[in-house]
């Protein structure tokens, strides 16, 4: 069924699994009314649809944050309806949200930002060089762009973000406290300039990033990446931390 649904956007999948959400909670319904009679509250049949939803789009192989869409898709329709909410308002959150999570539909990477207990392992393993330059893949809003750059060993901390209002906000910060943000694709980032590279991204662009780094990335230097290994490919070193989240870090040394 994964395999199946895999080639086709990941958006038009959670539509299907909604479309088949759909059918299902007409069967319950259904099946519901020879024991209780109806009719049911609409607020419980629509938060039915959204887990039902987000149930069929883990197995129609969407990543798990998907889940979440897939549940406040039908919740928020529910609440637009029932207090009759500006449509123009609407399109405003929609533009916002866009604006957002611009690379969860472009690229199928979230904007997930990384916690201070990395940047302390960040931290730690700079300190094994004399002079870094250091480069984040996808940097967020920029927070461990402007961290790295107060390190004294760091001679320079770059980032790159595609997403509109991150960038802009990444932009702000290394403005206000060090570090530089280029609004370009990772994949048009030239990585033979730096010593170490951080990517948080998601498991759907690694393989095609492994052959990039591998490319491109020079000897003696290190790629990072949080959370998602590489598929097929022993890690150097995997540090794992102890942060809530319990957060893995996959370094691998190039050759």
């Amino acid at each position: 069924m994964k395999s199946f649904f895999s080639r086709f956007p990941k958006i038009a999948v959670a539509l299907i699994a909604q479309a088949f959400a759909l059918v299902l909670l007409a069967a319950l319904v259904l099946v519901a009314s020879f024991f209780i009679a109806p009719p049911y509250p609409l607020w419980l049949l629509v938060l039915v649809q959204g887990f039902l939803a987000a149930f069929i789009s883990c197995r129609m192989g969407l990543p798990c944050w998907w889940r979440i869409i897939q549940i406040a898709l039908p919740v928020g329709l529910y609440f637009g309806l029932t207090y009759k909410v500006n449509s123009w308002w609407a399109l405003g959150i929609f533009i916002v949200l866009w604006l957002v999570f611009f690379n969860a539909i472009k690229e199928r990477v979230p904007l997930y930002l990384t916690n201070s207990t990395t940047r302390e392992a960040l931290k730690k393993l700079v300190k094994r060089r004399r002079k870094v330059r250091f480069l984040d893949l996808g940097a967020g809003l920029g927070g461990n762009v402007v961290f790295m750059s107060q390190l004294p060993n760091v001679m320079r901390s770059d980032g790159v973000e595609t997403a509109p209002i991150p960038y802009l906000l990444a932009r702000f910060f290394t403005l206000l406290r060090g570090g530089h943000i280029y609004a370009m694709d990772i994949w048009n980032t030239k990585l033979e300039y730096y010593d170490v590279v951080y990517a948080f991204l998601s498991p759907e662009p690694m393989e095609k990033l492994w052959q990039k780094v591998s490319n491109e990335m020079v000897s003696g230097s290190v790629f990072i990446s949080n959370s998602f290994a590489v598929p097929d490919v022993e890690p150097s070193e995997v540090w794992e931390l102890s942060d809530s989240r319990k957060t893995k870090l996959y370094l691998y040394h190039i050759q």
